[in-house]
């Protein structure tokens, strides 16, 4: 694995998760920081929105709208924000009412339709429990999908193809426009599936959080390991998880994002980094 040429990195980030490629530029939540940036491998990071100028403390997914607002999960207010071209902030969807844990990630369409999932449980102190997709309207309007799932995490749709992670259930759950599953496969049990994103030849690259590595899957389910981390890559002696990934769309490339699996210590440590692989 260590053979796969690394392209470029990206270091100094507190938890770098909701990896995604737009206009050219890898787009990410910071969400230890606060801060929504835009990262062009070849120039610099970009802040976009950050806690300071009135985003979530903690962002979760992003997306685009399809007037090409960005929207931005507020994962601790329960909220999905819209930030449009003139650099105004509102509410795009509030969630506030329907969970009283944080939410997570989410998948835009190109038509503007987000789905996001939440925790549905504390993972800290409370046992694995099913919570439901929200899937949410071009306009604002929310529904709840008619499956559950077990801390439903990073999602993506290639054609037909609607995945889910699964983290705490180790699966990888396929659905229809009704969020009801209609598939799904399981993954090497602990090795809780976070971050996904499909590449070329319709694989499936899902970051395996705490496993350490990436693995992809075909359409059939059959599963290799792409990437893996090891001692080498610790930070101060502190193993470091996978936590998100994304191919670029040209399939010639893949981020990945890492951080500490301490989540304390990664709290007041920069231990997070977004590495760029060749797919090639």
């Amino acid at each position: 694995m260590s053979s796969i040429p690394v392209l470029k990195r990206l270091d100094g980030l507190g938890f770098a998760e909701a990896l995604r490629w737009h206009n050219g530029e890898l787009w990410f939540s910071d969400m230890f920081r606060g801060k929504v940036i835009s990262w062009n491998p070849d120039a610099d990071a970009t802040v976009r929105l950050s806690h300071s100028q009135g985003g979530p403390e903690m962002p979760g997914g992003i997306g685009w709208a399809a007037n090409g607002d960005l929207l931005v999960v507020d994962c601790l207010r329960r909220l999905v924000l819209r930030l449009d071209g003139s650099a105004n902030l509102s509410v795009h969807a509030d969630l506030s009412a329907l969970t009283s844990y944080p939410l997570n990630d989410m998948h835009v369409e190109a038509d503007g339709t987000a789905w996001v999932g939440g925790y549905g449980f504390n993972p800290d102190t409370e046992p694995a429990a099913e919570s439901v997709l929200y899937r949410i309207s071009p306009d604002g309007d929310v529904t709840l999908s008619s499956s559950k799932f077990v801390f439903p995490n990073g999602c993506e749709r290639r054609a037909d193809s609607f995945a889910v992670a699964e983290t705490f259930a180790d699966r990888i759950s396929f659905i229809d426009d009704t969020g009801e599953r209609v598939g799904s496969f399981d993954c090497e049990p602990g090795s809780g599936p976070d971050g996904l994103s499909f590449g070329p030849e319709a694989k499936l690259f899902v970051a395996m959080a705490f496993a350490c590595r990436i693995d992809s899957f075909t359409a059939d389910g059959e599963r290799e390991v792409f990437y893996s981390l090891d001692a080498s890559d610790n930070f101060a002696g502190q193993a470091m998880g996978i936590f998100d990934c994304a191919v670029r769309p040209d399939s010639q490339a893949i981020a990945f994002s890492s951080a500490c699996l301490d989540e304390a210590f990664a709290n007041l440590n920069d231990t997070g980094s977004i590495t760029l692989l060749s797919l090639d």
